[in-house]
C-alpha cells in the first residue's frame, strides 16, 4: 500500500501565554503561533518516526494555515488531498497555564475552513491505499453535524477490510450524544487509545478498567494512556503495564497524539505490544519536554537514542 497512515482533520495554530498564572483577561505576552491540530500532530510525529503518511481535510488560505501545512509538507506528509478554502481562516487555540499547571483554552473555531468540510474531501483512492486509518474523537465531535458527519462516515465506510483502524477518543467533554457519535468508529476500530477517564465516559461504565476489558473481550487492542503513569495495554490475553519515562515536563499539549503516533508506528513495524508501548511512551515524553504541541516531534534516531539512554530509568 502507498501509505502507512492516513487521517482526516484540519490545521490549528496554538498561541500560548509565556508565563504561568496569567489570565486571558489581563494584558501579557503570548508566544506562537505553533502548528497544531490533533490529527496533524499524529501525522507529523509518525512521519518523523518513519511512516508514510497522508492527510485529508480542508485548510484556510491565511498565513496560519501555512504555518501548519508547511511543517507537514517539510516532513514528507502527502497533502495532495487537502483542499484550501478561499478566504477561509484557520482555527486558533489560545492556551494558558495556571500556577498549578492546569491548562485553560480559548478556542476560535467558528466559521473556519473546516466548516466547509464535506464528502467530496474524502478521496476514496487514497483511503484504499492506507494500511492504517486514524480517527480523532475531537474531529468526530466537531464534525457531528449533518454534512461533515456524512464525510467522516464516508471515510469510515471506504476503509478496506484488510486495513486497520485506530481511534483516539479525545472527545469534547460532556458533549451530548457522544456515544452515538463514536459508536460506528468504536465498532470498526482495531486499536483504541483512551486517556484516563475517557474509556468509562465513552462506554458508560463505572471504571476505565471495566470499559477497557469489555472492549478487549471484543477482540480490540485498548491502550489506556496514563501520562506520567505510563500506559496499560488490554488485549484478549490480559493486561500489560508499560512504565513511563521520568522527565521534566514543560508542556503536555500534544503528548497524547504523539503517543498514538508512536504506538501505531510500532505496530506498523511489527513490534510486540511492549516495544510499541515503549516507543509510544517515549514519543509522548519527548513532546512533554518541549513547549509547543509539535515541537517535541523528534526524528527516529533521536527517539531511539532517548529510549536507550533512559533504559533502567523508567
Amino acid at each position: 500500500m502507498k501509505y502507512d497512515l492516513l487521517t482526516a482533520g484540519f490545521p490549528i495554530v496554538e498561541i500560548m501565554r509565556k508565563e504561568r498564572g496569567v489570565t486571558f483577561e489581563e494584558p501579557a505576552d503570548f508566544t506562537g503561533p505553533y502548528p497544531s491540530g490533533d490529527t496533524c500532530i499524529v501525522l507529523d510525529v509518525a512521519s518523523r518516526l518513519g511512516l508514510k503518511c497522508c492527510f485529508l481535510g480542508t485548510a484556510g488560505t491565511d498565513a496560519f494555515s501555512d504555518v501548519v501545512l508547511n511543517r507537514l509538507r517539510q516532513d514528507g506528509i502527502d497533502l495532495s488531498y487537502v483542499r484550501r478554502v478561499e478566504g477561509a481562516s484557520t482555527a486558533i487555540v489560545f492556551v494558558r497555564y495556571g500556577k498549578d499547571g492546569k491548562r485553560e483554552y480559548l478556542n476560535v473555531m467558528e466559521h473556519t475552513a473546516f466548516s466547509d468540510f464535506n464528502e467530496s474531501d474524502i478521496c476514496l483512492e487514497a483511503v484504499k491505499e492506507a494500511r492504517w486509518v486514524h480517527f480523532s474523537g475531537e474531529v468526530l465531535s466537531i464534525a457531528s453535524d449533518g454534512v461533515r458527519r456524512k464525510a467522516m462516515l464516508r471515510l469510515l465506510e471506504a476503509i478496506p477490510a484488510e486495513s486497520r483502524v485506530c481511534l483516539d477518543p479525545n472527545f469534547v467533554d460532556d458533549q451530548p450524544g457522544i456515544m452515538d457519535i463514536m459508536e460506528p468508529f468504536i465498532a470498526r476500530a482495531d486499536l483504541i487509545l483512551p486517556s484516563e477517564g475517557e474509556a468509562m465516559q465513552m462506554m458508560g461504565t463505572d471504571t476505565d478498567e471495566e470499559a477497557c476489558k469489555g472492549l478487549a473481550a471484543k477482540g480490540k487492542t485498548v491502550v489506556l494512556k496514563r501520562g506520567s503513569g505510563g500506559c496499560d495495554v488490554y488485549t484478549a490475553e490480559g493486561v500489560c503495564h508499560i512504565p513511563a519515562f521520568h522527565i521534566e515536563e514543560k508542556d503536555p499539549t500534544g503528548c497524547g497524539d504523539s503517543f498514538c503516533a508512536g504506538f501505531i508506528t510500532g505496530l506498523v513495524e511489527g513490534q510486540c505490544i511492549r516495544d510499541a508501548g515503549t516507543l509510544a511512551n517515549a514519543a509522548g515524553a519527548l513532546q512533554a519536554m518541549h513547549v509547543g504541541p509539535m515541537e517535541g516531534a523528534l526524528y527516529r534516531e533521536e527517539v531511539d537514542r532517548f529510549i536507550q539512554d533512559h533504559k533502567g530509568v523508567e
